[in-house]
């Protein structure tokens, strides 16, 4: 397997780490750096070297699970890996390498029995709060090994709730074992400059109240969600994108989804939407069309935020105001 640069910094970064400390670190890189390929070159790795080592790669949606599943073993068409996901549809407990997701896995610690590697994947979505699913099983998981070792990855080390994932008594992760910044990926051809517009819509979220450090969701999306604003957003979209062929746009919520989406349509775009309750079979359907270029635009609330994989996305509509920095990173 063949790393770029900073991806074999950031596995080697992590065997420094272990040689010298006794935490849980954190691997910090960029949206779009390639963390699922990072996550595949130390796996086979580890294996290779220490062949008795059980890996379980944790996280919190279908895609990526697949994601990361599909990243190892194209490269290590032999891993001995498996997937333990509800929405998968696949329960392999008793795989040497584990995809798994954190709603199936949470009260199945003793089937699942002792790792010593846990990965988790978008780790800065593990709540500080001990009576949630991730602190439940991470705990059931250390009582069953005391010595298994968590390594988590994301691009933004912090929480908008509670600062920074290595700071405060209740913290899982004790250290920045490596990070690599967005504009030195930039500057080696790895990710593209993003280059904003000044819109001419406003978004009016002025009596909007905060809770929580974030915008309250149902009067953000009274707020912003109006037809002649949508109608208006959807103009400039399309005024800016006219040279672009893959939109992903950000929505407010579900009916702000579907009210952009119609108000594209009106302008005979061929979008779509994702939500949370879009069928499996219906949703792989939109990504495919939309990663072949059959369909130009998917608009989604929440949905598309993390592991999503389509690289051919060229223009970036963001309708959700939001005062998350991690979310907007």
């Amino acid at each position: 397997m063949e790393l770029r640069g900073y991806q074999r910094e950031a596995v080697n970064a992590i065997y420094r780490y272990f040689e010298k400390n006794k935490g849980n670190p954190l691997i910090v890189c960029p949206t779009a750096s390639g963390k699922s390929f990072i996550m595949a070159a130390f796996i086979r790795e580890v294996l290779e070297a220490w062949s008795d080592q059980r890996i379980m790669v944790l996280t919190h949606v279908k895609e990526l699970i697949q994601q990361n599943y599909m990243e190892l073993t194209r490269h290590w068409t032999l891993a001995p890996a498996g997937i333990y996901s509800a929405g998968l549809n696949r329960r392999e407990a008793q795989a040497q390498v584990l995809f798994a997701g954190i709603q199936s896995v949470h009260s199945r610690a003793e089937e699942l029995q002792s790792f010593d590697l846990i990965m988790i994947d978008e780790c800065h979505l593990v709540p500080r709060k001990s009576d949630t699913m991730y602190r439940r099983f991470l705990g059931d998981m250390h009582a069953i090994n005391e010595d298994v070792k968590i390594i988590g990855l994301t691009a933004t080390h912090y929480r908008l709730d509670s600062g920074l994932l290595t700071e405060g008594d209740s913290r899982i992760f004790t250290d920045i074992a490596y990070e690599v910044p967005v504009k030195r990926l930039i500057n080696e051809g790895f990710l593209s400059p993003l280059v904003t517009k000044a819109p001419n819509t406003t978004l009016d979220v002025s009596g909007v109240h905060t809770r929580g450090g974030e915008f309250i969701n149902s009067e953000l999306q009274n707020a912003v969600d109006q037809s002649e604003t949508n109608r208006a957003a959807v103009r400039e979209i399309i005024h800016y994108g006219k040279d672009r062929k893959s939109w992903l746009i950000f929505c407010t919520g579900v009916q702000h989804a579907y009210n952009v989406r119609d108000a594209l349509r009106e302008r005979n775009i061929v979008a779509e939407t994702v939500t949370g309750d879009t069928n499996a079979m219906e949703r792989d359907y939109i990504l495919e069309g939309f990663k072949s270029g059959k369909i130009r635009a998917i608009t989604n609330c929440d949905i598309l935020t993390t592991g999503f994989n389509a690289p051919n996305t060229d223009l970036l509509g963001i309708l959700r105001p939001t005062q998350s920095t991690g979310l907007y990173v």
